[in-house]
């Protein structure tokens, strides 16, 4: 049975953790209140040892365009953050598979520089990057079966979904 951790409680995350656990892994949801029962995971301190998984899903995002301009947590949390749980994944023997933004590859803001950035930091190292274009709670289980399919494959490279 495969076991994935996924990084985020926004709508990608939570809709990821449902559609997991639906096609039979067994599921850690990641959560930033220290309170919840989930694995605590603040990206904007450093990164704790990650529980043993096959696959990591990085969802979290600051994903506001215009927050993200000077906002030197959005940098943690968009680029710094997601390149250290790479690192760990590679070094530990866990797959990683992160989201980044079809965007991208037609606008530059601070946003998009950040994803850029983390991109090139973590391809190399031999993850995944799953570049959605918008996404809504109306599509989003269609971009949940492209990252199923993409963790359980476990081949690095960039998956594009629109």
């Amino acid at each position: 049975m495969d076991r994935a951790l996924v990084v985020g409680e926004g709508l990608l995350g939570c809709a990821l953790v449902n559609a997991l656990s639906e096609a039979g892994w067994t599921t850690i949801g990641s959560s930033r209140d220290a309170m919840s029962s989930k694995f605590f995971l603040n990206l904007t301190r450093p990164i704790p040892e990650l529980p043993r998984v096959d696959t990591v899903y990085i969802c979290a995002a600051l994903a506001n365009y215009k927050n993200c301009e000077g906002n030197s947590s959005a940098w943690v949390v968009n680029a710094d953050a997601p390149v250290a749980i790479v690192r760990q994944c590679i070094e530990r023997g866990m797959f990683p598979v992160f989201v980044s933004s079809d965007a991208i590859e037609f606008m530059s803001t601070a946003y998009t520089r950040m994803k850029s950035y983390a991109e090139s930091c973590i391809l190399p190292m031999g993850a995944a990057v799953v570049r959605p274009s918008k996404f809504t709670s109306e599509n989003v289980d269609s971009l949940c079966r492209l990252m199923i399919r993409v963790g359980a494959e476990r081949k690095p490279g960039v998956y594009r979904w629109s």
